[in-house]
């Protein structure tokens, strides 16, 4: 039996906490919700700041298919819900595409939330985006990809610099 969209998601999460934890060598300590009624999964406190900085994470393992040749391309498709989208919280969506072994990220994108609706396409009750995992793709996602958890990390230590 395969694991589901759930279980991959829940490794996801402690994947992305160990790395960016381990990355920012203890800088950003990570804090879960009880409850995640939200849609936010993490928040990670920066220790030197005191600023912190709230997560939506969306993982995946696969890219999509060519509907022509059914080969697996480079664009992977993740969905916000709407119901859980609010575009006024300082928050970020991390799209995380993780190999199928779910061992390590292949790469991540780091996306304000409040620039989500002008990136994505809403339908069936969410925001869809689907960046280009290529490294020299061109897409109107290339800023905001993180190759590494060290830039992911960096990215987030940024933002906490940003709000002293």
């Amino acid at each position: 039996m395969p694991l589901t969209s759930t279980q991959v998601g829940a490794i996801g999460e402690n994947l992305l906490i160990n790395a960016v934890m381990k990355a920012s060598d203890g800088r950003l300590s990570p804090f879960q919700p009880l409850a995640d009624d939200c849609g936010l999964d993490v928040l990670f406190f920066d220790k030197l700041t005191g600023n912190s900085v709230a997560i939506q994470l969306k993982c995946r393992t696969v890219t999509i298919r060519n509907p022509y040749t059914g080969k697996r391309g480079n664009s992977v498709h993740f969905m916000v819900r709407q119901a859980t989208f609010n575009e006024a919280r300082a928050a970020y969506v991390v799209a995380a595409l993780i190999d199928e072994a779910l061992t390590h990220f292949v790469t991540t994108w780091f996306i304000p939330m409040a620039e989500l609706p002008n990136m994505s396409k809403a339908t069936g009750g969410h925001l869809v985006i689907r960046p280009n995992k290529s490294a020299t793709s061109a897409d109107k996602f290339t800023s905001y990809r993180c190759h590494t958890a060290e830039q992911l990390a960096q990215r987030i230590i940024d933002v906490c610099e940003r709000a002293v």
